[in-house]
């Protein structure tokens, strides 16, 4: 397989034309007839993880964050992203990028995080133009519950040591609609109380976000706690995928959230 088909078959699972306008997805750096045997799977292109590429022989690196973003205006080590690129380049180390694709694909990140919180009947929060079967969030029913006991459940599911997830509206709230979005979703806060969701869970949500949801109650979880874990367990359909061409597939060994809990 070469990388040109390699992209075919990630067309397959999370199709570019689902990524948003403003996104940018696809081959980052490398060659379309560049050979892959093997590929590792990263939520960010960062130093460590090229030193694991390097040591396990991986040709490919496939990320969820673009490292070019929007634009570069020069590829030099004058900064870390250009300097990230230009080591890929030199050490022959293809990247590409899945991002607002990967996250409105059927089976995506946002289909993972819905599941993990025990989310079921869903539908895209928006969904897509040309096919309304996906599209960018995802929201559904859980079992009755309340707030408070969500916010608990989406620290279960993604930090089980205890993190500060962030909470607004009544603790005491019941809940039975909910809505998600992986990664930056205070955009999606009026869609979600549009579509009827008592609470809405998202990460890097702002002060005013709790205005804006008029009573849903909100909770806000890392956001990239919440995509490394639903881009690993996203992982293993692109290993399927790619087995027959010999391809090796795996998650990094390396967490590149570059937050931490405080304490």
């Amino acid at each position: 397989m070469n990388t040109g088909e390699l992209l075919a078959a990630l067309d397959a699972l999370a199709p570019a034309r689902l990524a948003q306008e403003w996104d940018n997805v696809g081959l980052m750096v490398g060659r379309r007839d560049r050979p892959v045997t093997r590929v590792i799977v990263a939520l960010d292109l960062r130093a460590a993880v090229l030193d694991e590429a390097a040591a396990e022989g991986a040709d490919l690196v496939l990320v969820h964050h673009p490292p070019i973003f929007p634009a570069m205006s020069a590829v030099t080590d004058a900064r870390t992203a250009g300097a990230l690129v230009l080591r890929a380049a030199e050490e022959k180390v293809t990247v590409v990028a899945a991002h607002t694709n990967l996250d409105s694909a059927a089976g995506g990140l946002n289909d993972h995080m819905a599941a993990a919180l025990g989310i079921t009947g869903t539908a895209p929060l928006v969904p897509d133009p040309a096919d309304p079967a996906v599209g960018l969030g995802r929201v559904g029913e859980v079992a009755p519950t309340t707030l408070g006991a969500l916010a608990a459940a989406a620290v279960a599911a993604y930090r089980p040591g205890g993190v500060n997830t962030g909470v607004a509206g009544d603790p005491d709230r019941p809940v039975t609609r909910v809505a998600v979005c992986t990664g930056s979703g205070g955009s999606l806060v009026d869609a979600a109380r549009e579509a009827g969701a008592h609470a809405y869970v998202t990460g890097d949500l702002k002060y005013h976000d709790a205005d804006a949801a008029e009573g849903m109650g909100l909770v806000n979880v890392p956001h990239g706690v919440v995509e490394q874990h639903a881009v690993a367990a996203w992982t293993p359909r692109l290993a399927e995928a790619l087995a027959p061409s010999g391809v090796q597939v795996r998650f990094t060994s390396v967490d590149t959230d570059p937050w931490r809990d405080a304490c």
